[in-house]
């Protein structure tokens, strides 16, 4: 997804529409409450937000018809839920990081035509063309349109965030991220919790916390291959 950089990380995130900052705000949201930074919006092809949630897999509680508590309590399942039944508008679906299996299947049954995604997470890249298993997916006409990753810093933001919740990467999820070329957004994440960092960032609007680690953002991603 074309993303180029503005001249600083203030003009960069106005420049963002209101479902990108309300997904980042639930993903921030989901950080200071414990739970996996990752939060997501649906909203109307001229960009009226209908509901926004964030991850709620650490909470005891939560807003009604939305779930919690348990490891279905994703950010973009807590959306959908929210949607009328046979809801027909084909809405846009934002969210901070790529979706998982669980939620590109959930998308796939919602009334969502476009999904747009900050950051890449290469652990459920490839999850959401359903088409291959069955004839039935193959003939349907309405299909998903995938918007993403940002190539950005916003895009590295929100998957720095999503490295950032509660307990560590598994090893086996750390060897498939690294060797998927994001080793070094996952050691950015193991430096802000090791050196204390999260908690000082917490404190902060989420957009401040983008301005803050802007600098390393940027390092990084100079830092990239081209070509």
């Amino acid at each position: 997804m074309n993303g180029e950089s503005a001249g600083t990380p203030g003009e960069l995130w106005s420049g963002l529409d209101d479902p990108w900052r309300e997904a980042f705000r639930q993903a921030w949201g989901a950080l200071r409450t414990g739970n996996i930074a990752i939060g997501a919006c649906a909203s109307t092809l001229d960009g009226v937000i209908v509901h926004a949630a964030r991850n709620r897999v650490a909470d005891s509680t939560g807003p009604p018809g939305e779930a919690f508590g348990s490891a279905l309590a994703h950010a973009e399942v807590n959306v959908l839920a929210r949607l009328p039944y046979r809801q027909t508008s084909r809405l846009v679906l934002t969210t901070t990081l790529e979706p998982c299996l669980q939620c590109s299947a959930a998308i796939r049954l919602g009334p969502v035509g476009t999904v747009r995604y900050a950051g890449a997470d290469p652990l459920w890249d490839g999850c959401h063309d359903f088409s291959p298993l069955s004839a039935r997916e193959a003939a349907r006409p309405a299909k998903v349109t995938m918007v993403g990753p940002r190539d950005d810093a916003v895009g590295m933001f929100a998957t720095v965030l999503s490295r950032l919740g509660p307990g560590r990467v598994s090893d086996f999820a750390a060897r498939w991220l690294r060797a998927s070329g994001q080793g070094v957004l996952l050691d950015l994440a193991l430096d802000l919790q090791e050196s204390g960092e999260v908690r000082r960032l917490v404190a902060l609007d989420v957009d401040e916390a983008f301005e803050y680690l802007w600098p390393r953002l940027q390092s990084l991603r100079d830092a990239q291959p081209t070509g």
